[in-house]
């Protein structure tokens, strides 16, 4: 039975990826193998959480190998090389241990349909000194990297007079949000001896190159977070265009400078560098692929792109699509519909998307965010019912990519005995 289906080769486990996987698997009438370089799923919008040490949910990293078992498809552990579109194979590369040691030679694997979900990475846009003295947060291995380097600067801090110097470049929600969960994580380091003695362990600044925080965000939103973010005592600075990150500064084009024990580059998204080697797509100016209306390459209508690694422009519209969580979600779920449609000979119908807003959750200030319904105008919500919408987005994905059943029952689980903040490691 598994040779007679059409195989659909999916490469990247994030939340578009991993969703497709589950649902066309689910359905049995495709043979699904999902591909990652990686043996667990993060999702991604709760990276920042990750890096402040704030994580309180055991359901944030799940391993793709018991999904895979648990959801009925096959998972391949690699690194995308390259698709040879002519005999529709996708080579992974050599796999090695930290010794060098070769564990696994590069290997083929074939397809009848592949979907590119590889995703998108944070650029430096060539500015000095960024590869050498920021962290980028881009993968879990990122934000471990710049946890252990927050937790030294915190004990220097709490063993010294002068407070960890923290600047973080770009305004959007991971720069936001971040900034908010270092607040939250530094009441991990106060003496308890004598609350009213406590001094601030933690400098934190925004730097944001637009005038206004968050740009293109709507006004009332970049209010509430602003409110919030000057209520947590985050400094933030716009027109701000940074120049240059050295060891111990950051240094806008003015002239400008900023002390900073951490750098953390959160401005700007490409698509993966891997794309562009992939095979002959068309590509964007930002490094994605170009897709049309259902989300087929342009070169190839057996190869489909979603997610950040593709570059969607909508009828009528001057951007592609942005790089979100949200619009990777309805992407796979419009191709766990559209692809066995095609594979049976039909046509399925364009690919539409359905902003339902933004939401930025900001620590123990809170969450803020517009929330759309239908086609009536987005509405600001705030507090309670803020947070509540914004942990429901993680909740749809754990429904999607563990099934109904067992996504509520783990989920209940995970609300009755969490793993509560700041879940911060001391030592190693």
């Amino acid at each position: 039975m598994q040779a007679q289906r059409k195989r659909v080769l999916i490469l990247g486990g994030g939340a578009g990826g991993l969703e497709l996987a589950a649902e066309l698997a689910a359905e049995k009438t495709c043979a699904v193998t999902l591909v990652d370089v990686v043996s667990t799923h993060l999702w991604k919008p709760r990276l920042h959480e990750f890096a402040a040490g704030t994580v309180n949910s055991t359901l944030a990293e799940i391993s793709f190998y018991m999904l895979a078992k648990m959801r009925g498809f096959r998972f391949e552990q690699g690194r995308v090389e390259a698709i040879d579109r002519a005999a529709k194979t996708v080579r992974l590369g050599d796999m090695h241990d930290q010794d060098g040691r070769l564990l696994t030679p590069a290997r083929n694997l074939s397809y009848d349909v592949c979907v590119v979900a590889l995703g998108g990475v944070t650029t430096d846009f060539g500015t000095e000194g960024v590869a050498e003295h920021a962290i980028r947060l881009d993968t879990k291995t990122d934000a471990d990297e710049f946890r252990e380097l927050f937790i030294a600067a915190m004990i220097a801090a709490r063993a010294g007079a002068d407070p960890a110097r923290i600047v973080i470049i770009g305004s959007g929600a991971t720069g936001t949000e971040l900034a908010a969960h270092l607040r939250l994580s530094e009441q991990a380091f106060f003496e308890p001896e004598d609350e009213r003695a406590r001094r601030k362990l933690l400098d934190l600044t925004i730097l944001e190159a637009a005038p206004e925080l968050m740009p293109g965000a709507n006004g009332e939103l970049r209010t509430g977070v602003a409110d919030r973010l000057k209520a947590l005592d985050v400094s933030v600075e716009t027109g701000a265009r940074v120049a240059a990150v050295t060891a111990s500064e950051v240094r806008s084009a003015d002239g400008k400078s900023w002390p900073a024990d951490i750098a953390v580059w959160a401005a700007g998204l490409v698509g993966h560098p891997c794309l562009k080697g992939l095979a002959d797509f068309e590509m964007d100016r930002k490094g994605r692929i170009v897709v049309d209306d259902r989300l087929r390459t342009t070169v190839d209508p057996a190869i489909y792109v979603l997610g950040d690694a593709a570059s969607h422009t909508p009828a009528g519209a001057q951007m592609p699509l942005p790089p979100t969580a949200q619009c990777a979600s309805q992407q796979a779920d419009y191709l766990a519909s559209a692809i066995p449609k095609a594979l049976a000979g039909e046509t399925p119908g364009p690919f539409v998307f359905r902003d339902k807003g933004k939401l930025v959750s900001l620590g123990r200030a809170g969450s803020v965010g517009l929330i759309g319904f239908a086609r009536k105008d987005d509405f600001y919500v705030a507090g309670q019912f803020a947070t509540a919408a914004y942990h429901a987005l993680q909740r749809q994905h754990q429904w999607a990519v563990l099934g109904p059943l067992r996504g509520t029952v783990a989920i209940v689980a995970d609300v009755i005995s969490p793993a509560r903040g700041p879940a911060l490691k001391l030592h190693g």
